[in-house]
């Protein structure tokens, strides 16, 4: 059903680029009907303001109730849609397919069973092409169902070759489900539970993986997209476990099947984009520097030669990417200030996709922001960024990073030299830690120092800071502790303070 939500319909409009806005308004000008004119006027209206705003747009259109007002907007909203259709028919293998079969629909019902099977061939050719294996299966069935009903003078060896494609098809589909459940369900456990905490919760997560959900498969029988599910899912699995070696490597195979069959990164763009993200963030997380670089430098040439190709969706999913990729090669070098020097940039672009990024992405990249300007030693540019995710609401923010940010304000705070407002957190944050679910020993530690820190004669300050620092060095041997380092580099601040 199209939709008549004012903000639906106002933000297809907002997120269309130049050429998809004078092409459809050709498109829409070729019919003259006043109908067909209101549309384009609310389109035109919705074009030109920067929030949507009801009691303007009716008054403008000189609706005096909503009923034809609502009829307009659903109107606009399928004509946009198909417009867009069109556009994208020839980009998207996926949609051309569908097309043929549809004509496939239309022949058959005419009677015209050869030209039928002819359109379902070209369909065939082009899912082979692309790997589309549910289409492929799609077209097999329909091929069976006219061979079957009527008598289109097939040989023996092409029904055969049919029953064959079908079966391959269904095995490939099989897997391609197992698999894709599988990395599903280690996501699901990820953003229930984040990183495995003990010993207990590593054997139970091992159990799931390999006992409960890894199908028994041959990987060698795996087709391409198959198999990059399957490394994916180590991905997953290994980053709950918090074993970034392994983490990395199968990460590597990912991005390695794409590089062998680049004509599968034009079917999924993103899962590579993916790929990519996992790898440089493996290499993070084990402080390979030199391998961070060169990866990350792999993305930003690849987006770089790409980028006027790339559709709104995978311009935000590239700006994601490489934005943290190279924040995180600044906390890497310990290269604030230059890292500072690049916010500039990439507030522009969150400015730019605003519209269509979730609370959660904006909250990871202004805590990257924070960091960056603390390591920069100021400390006063990365309030309004720390504040920012402290005030949001904690449904919307996952507690781990909500805690990373609390101890994180502290910092920039005793940075500040203001005592008074110290003291005030360390009460705030006494409470909030009190209530938290999960809590690790990395974060006790440092609200404990910053308690005795606040309190403490200004001689004894730096003895305070060593003993910290030393159990901080303790804990970071911690394989279920070793995570908090990576959220919070605390231990390069407080080396600052001895």
């Amino acid at each position: 059903m199209a939709s008549s939500k004012t903000e639906d319909v106002f933000r297809l409009v907002k997120s269309m680029n130049k050429a998809e806005k004078r092409a459809f308004k050709l498109f829409a000008r070729r019919t003259q009907s006043g109908t067909d004119m209101l549309y384009l006027k609310l389109f035109d209206l919705f074009d030109k303001l920067d929030t949507p705003d009801d009691a303007l747009v009716k008054k403008k259109l000189g609706f005096k109730s909503n009923t034809p007002y609502t009829n307009v907007k659903r109107h606009l909203y399928i004509q946009v849609l198909n417009r867009l259709r069109l556009l994208e028919k020839e980009k998207r293998a996926n949609m051309k397919i569908r097309e043929l079969i549809d004509f496939c629909y239309v022949l058959y019902g005419k009677g015209l069973y050869q030209q039928a099977l002819k359109m379902l061939a070209s369909a065939k050719q082009i899912a082979y092409k692309n790997n589309a294996d549910f289409s492929t299966l799609t077209i097999v069935e329909i091929e069976k169902m006219i061979h079957s009903r009527h008598i289109t003078r097939s040989k023996s060896k092409p029904i055969d070759d049919m029953i064959a494609e079908a079966s391959n098809a269904a095995d490939t589909i099989s897997n391609r489900i197992n698999l894709s459940n599988l990395r599903l369900k280690m996501h699901k456990i990820y953003v229930e539970k984040g990183h495995v905490k003990n010993e207990a919760e590593r054997q139970a997560i091992e159990h799931i993986f390999k006992k409960e959900l890894l199908p028994e498969i041959n990987l060698d029988k795996l087709g391409l997209i198959e198999k990059v599910y399957y490394y994916q899912s180590h991905v997953w699995y290994y980053y709950i476990l918090n074993d970034f070696e392994k983490c990395y490597q199968y990460s590597l195979k990912w991005i390695e099947v794409f590089k062998a069959f680049p004509n599968l990164r034009n079917r999924d763009i993103h899962l590579y984009l993916r790929g990519y993200h996992y790898l440089i963030t493996s290499c993070f997380n084990l402080k390979r520097k030199d391998a961070h670089q060169a990866y990350l430098m792999e993305l930003e040439t690849f987006r770089k030669k790409n980028y006027s190709k790339f559709e709104k969706n995978t311009k935000i999913i590239s700006f994601l990417y490489t934005h943290s990729g190279r924040m995180n090669n600044h906390f890497l070098n310990k290269t604030f200030e230059a890292g500072v020097a690049g916010i500039p940039r990439t507030l522009k672009r969150l400015k730019r996709y605003e519209m269509n990024l979730d609370p959660h992405k904006v909250m990871v990249i202004y805590y990257k922001i924070a960091w960056m300007y603390l390591g920069a030693n100021r400390p006063k540019d990365a309030l309004n960024y720390l504040l920012y995710i402290t005030q949001m609401s904690k449904s919307s923010l996952r507690e781990d990073i909500q805690s990373y940010t609390r101890l994180m304000h502290l910092m920039a705070v005793y940075d500040l030299d203001n005592v008074n407002m110290l003291l005030k957190l360390i009460r705030s944050y006494d409470k909030f830690f009190a209530a938290a679910k999960e809590k690790n020993l990395f974060q006790v530690e440092v609200l404990a120092a910053f308690r005795k820190v606040a309190n403490a004669p200004v001689l004894e300050v730096k003895g305070i800071w060593q003993t910290t620092y030393e159990k901080l060095r303790e804990l970071e041997s911690n394989p279920y502790e070793q995570r908090a380092f990576l959220y919070l580099d605390v231990l390069y601040w407080v080396r600052g303070k001895m």
